[in-house]
C-alpha cells in the first residue's frame, strides 16, 4: 500500500480507489475514516501544487459545508507534492443520475418532486457559499456535483476553482460549452478571469435541468432554416421555453412542464438568466436570489391528492404533472400511494348516486318569462313605418298621375305608372323584409340561450352528470379484474420485459457512440431519449440535428445492446413491471374515488341551480327572448 505524508509530517496509507478522473484519482485513507486523498496522475502535480496549497493556507474548507476543499497537502516520501486530503463524500450520486428520469429510477428510486426542487435549493445554497469564500467555480457542470438521498448537495474538484490569493488569480482553465455562457463560448480560459455572473449561467441550466426533467434550457427546435445545436443557441441567447419566440426561433420539446409551472417569479428569473449578456446590465440572478425564489415557491406547493410524489404551485388548479404524465404515458416519479390499500366500498355512495331526486322538467320558457308589458317600438321601428308611410302616400300619388295619363295622355304610360305604384305601395306594407337580418339573429340567439336553459333548469344537466358518476362506478368495480388481467398478462411476456430492463438500464449519457458528444447526448436527453430502449422504440431522426447518419449511429449502439440481452427463464417476473401494474391501478382506482366522493355534492349543486334558474332565469335567457320580441313588435 502507499505512503504519503501529511504537511504535519503525518505518515497515511492510502488505500482502495473511490474514483478516477482525467487528473487522478482519490483514495480511501486508512487512518481516518471520514477523509479522503486526491493524488494526481504524474505530470499533473505540478500545475496544480501552488492552488492547493494556497486554499489549504486559506483555510476554505471550514468556510463552506458543501465543497470538498482541499484540507491538506501531501507529499511522497521524498518531498514530491501528490495532492491533497479533503473531506470523503460516500453515499452521494451524480446530479446528472438525479435530474435524468431514466437514470433517477435506479439511483434516486424514491426521489419525487419536491426532492428535485429541494436539491435545487441546496445545489444554489451551494454555489452562494463557493462565491462567498471569493471562489468562481469557472467549470460548473454536472459532473462536479453530486447528491445523498437527503437532497444535500456536495462540489467536488474544487482543484479546479478559479482562486484570488493574496495578488495572484489561479484560473480554472476548462469548461463544458452546455453550460458556458454566451460570452465565454470559444474562450481561451486560460486566459480569462471567472466571475459569479459566469458561474450563475451554468447553475441556472443546472437549475433548469433539476427542475424540467433534465431537458436543457437551449435545445428545442430551430424555427429556421437548417439545425441549431446547443453551443450556437447559447451563444445567440435562443432560450427554446422563452415567451420571446418570434426573438428566439425556438420551441420547446413535446412532454415538458411549462416555464411558469413553478410560479411567475421562477419564470422570470429563467427569462432573466438566459437574456442575452447585452440585455442584463444588472447581471444574471445570482445563487443566492435562486435561493430565496426557490424557497419562495417550496413554501406554497400543494400536495396532489392522487398522486403524493406530485407537488405544484397551489393556485394553477389542476395538477401539472398528472397532466403531463398522462400525455407522456408513464410515471416520472415513484407513485406514493399504496397499491395495497383496501378497496373503498363505494355501495352507500353508489346509493345516494341513483336515489337523489333529479330535477323536474322546466316550464315553457315563454311562460317562465311572462310578458313584457314595459316593451314599447323602438325607434328603428318608428322610423321604419314613417318611411313606410312616406312610401304608400308617394305610391297613391303616383296611381292617381298614372290614372290621368291612362285617361288623358296615353293610356299604356300610364297603366304602367300604375302598375308600378301599385307594387311598391304594396311592399312597403310589409316590414319583415327590412327587419329580416335582425329577426333571424334574434330568433338565433333566442333558440339557442332557451336550449341552454332547458337543459341545466330541468333534468338533462343532472342526468348526464350522474350517468357519469355511475360510469366511474363501474369503472371502479372492473379494478380488480383489470389488475388479475395485467399481472397474467407481464407471465405472458417475461422475455420481452427482461428485454426491456436490459436495454433501460444502458442510458445513452454513459454511452460511447461514434460522433455523440455531451451536446448531442443533452439534446437527445431533451427528447426523451436516455437509453437504448427509448432508441430501439422510437425514431431517432425527429430530434433536431439528427439525420440518417447520425441516427445509424445511435441506432447501431442499441442494437448492439440488444445483442448481448440473454434471457433467463428462471428469473421471476420483474417486481418493478409488477409494481408498475399495481401503481397503475392503485392511481386510477384513487382518481375515481375522489372524484366520486364529491358526486353528492356535486349533483345537489346541480339540482339546486336549476331550482334557481326555474324560479329566476338568468340574464342571458330574459335578453335574447326581450330582444327577440322587440324586433317582432318593430314588424308589427
Amino acid at each position: 500500500m502507499t505512503t504519503v505524508i501529511s504537511s504535519d509530517g503525518r505518515r497515511l496509507t492510502l488505500g482502495a480507489t473511490l474514483g478516477k478522473g482525467g487528473e487522478g484519482a482519490v483514495h480511501h485513507i486508512a487512518e481516518t475514516a471520514d477523509l479522503a486523498a486526491k493524488i494526481y496522475n504524474p505530470g499533473k502535480a505540478k500545475d496544480r501544487r501552488d492552488k492547493v496549497t494556497a486554499m489549504v493556507a486559506d483555510r476554505l474548507h471550514v468556510r463552506s459545508d458543501y465543497v470538498a476543499f482541499p484540507i491538506d497537502t501531501l507529499k511522497s516520501p521524498s518531498g514530491e507534492f501528490l495532492g491533497f486530503t479533503m473531506k470523503k463524500v460516500a453515499g452521494y450520486k451524480s446530479v446528472h443520475d438525479l435530474y435524468g428520469p431514466g437514470s433517477r429510477k435506479t439511483e434516486f428510486p424514491t426521489a419525487d418532486s419536491q426532492f428535485l426542487l429541494r436539491s435545487a435549493i441546496n445545489l444554489a445554497s451551494a454555489v452562494a457559499s463557493i462565491h462567498a469564500t471569493g471562489c468562481v467555480i469557472g467549470d460548473i457542470n454536472h459532473s462536479g456535483i453530486l447528491v445523498s438521498n437527503k437532497a444535500l448537495v456536495t462540489l467536488i474538484d474544487s482543484d479546479s476553482f478559479q482562486y484570488r490569493s493574496g495578488s495572484t488569480t489561479y484560473r480554472s482553465l476548462v469548461g463544458v460549452a452546455e453550460y458556458t455562457p454566451p460570452e465565454l463560448q470559444g474562450a481561451s480560459f486560460d486566459k480569462v478571469d471567472r466571475t459569479p455572473n459566469h458561474d450563475n449561467f451554468g447553475l441556472a441550466v443546472l437549475l433548469f435541468q433539476l427542475l424540467f426533467l433534465g431537458r436543457h434550457p437551449y435545445a428545442g427546435r430551430y424555427l429556421g432554416k437548417g439545425d441549431m445545436d446547443i453551443k450556437t443557441a447559447i451563444g445567440g441567447g435562443r432560450f427554446a421555453y422563452s415567451s420571446r419566440k418570434s426573438e428566439t426561433m425556438m420551441e420547446p420539446p413535446p412532454f415538458v412542464p411549462g416555464l411558469g409551472d413553478y410560479g411567475d417569479d421562477i419564470r422570470r428569473a429563467f427569462e432573466a438568466a438566459f437574456m442575452p449578456p447585452a440585455r442584463q446590465p444588472g447581471g444574471r440572478p445570482a445563487a443566492a436570489d435562486w435561493v430565496r425564489l426557490l424557497k419562495n415557491a417550496e413554501a406554497i406547493l400543494a400536495i396532489c391528492t392522487v398522486d403524493k410524489s406530485h407537488a405544484y404551485k397551489r393556485d394553477v388548479g389542476a395538477c401539472p404533472w398528472c397532466k403531463l404524465e398522462h400525455s407522456m404515458g408513464r410515471s416520472l416519479f415513484p407513485a406514493q400511494f399504496s397499491p395495497t390499500a383496501p378497496i373503498m366500498d363505494i355501495g352507500q355512495l353508489l346509493t345516494a348516486i341513483k336515489t337523489m331526486p333529479a330535477p323536474p322538467s322546466p316550464p315553457n320558457p315563454e311562460s317562465a318569462l311572462g310578458p313584457l308589458p314595459q316593451l314599447a317600438m323602438s325607434s328603428a321601428g318608428r322610423g321604419a313605418r314613417s318611411e313606410r308611410n312616406l312610401t304608400v302616400l308617394a305610391g297613391l300619388g303616383a296611381i292617381v298621375v298614372g290614372l290621368y295619363l291612362m285617361s288623358q295622355v296615353s293610356g299604356f304610360w300610364g297603366l304602367a305608372l300604375v302598375i308600378g305604384a301599385g307594387i311598391v305601395a304594396a311592399r312597403s306594407l310589409d316590414l319583415k323584409a327590412k327587419f329580416a337580418t335582425e329577426h333571424n339573429n334574434a330568433k338565433s340567439g333566442w333558440e339557442e340561450q332557451k336550449k341552454i336553459w332547458l337543459s341545466k333548469a330541468g333534468p338533462e344537466t343532472f342526468e348526464a352528470r350522474r350517468s357519469h358518476y355511475l360510469s366511474l362506478a363501474n369503472a371502479h368495480s372492473a379494478l380488480p379484474t383489470k389488475e388479475r388481467e395485467k399481472l397474467a398478462a407481464l407471465e405472458q411476456k417475461k422475455r420481452q420485459l427482461q428485454l426491456e430492463k436490459h436495454m433501460d438500464s444502458h442510458l445513452v449519457d454513459r454511452a460511447k457512440i461514434p460522433r455523440i458528444g455531451q451536446g448531442r447526448k443533452a439534446t437527445l436527453a431533451s427528447y426523451g431519449f436516455e437509453s437504448a430502449l427509448d432508441v430501439r422504440q422510437r425514431s431517432v431522426t425527429g430530434v433536431p440535428g439528427f439525420g440518417p447518419s447520425l441516427a445509424s449511429d445511435i441506432e447501431a449502439w442499441a442494437r448492439s445492446v440488444e445483442r448481448k440481452f440473454v434471457f433467463n427463464a428462471s428469473i421471476p417476473t420483474d417486481p418493478q413491471a409488477v409494481q408498475a401494474v399495481k401503481s397503475e391501478i392503485a392511481k386510477q382506482r384513487a382518481e375515481i374515488e375522489r372524484e366520486l366522493l364529491k358526486a353528492p355534492v356535486d349533483l345537489k349543486q346541480i339540482a339546486d341551480a336549476a331550482s334557481a334558474l326555474r324560479v329566476k332565469p338568468p340574464q342571458q335567457l330574459v335578453d335574447a327572448y326581450t330582444r327577440l320580441k322587440q324586433v317582432e313588435l318593430d314588424i308589427g
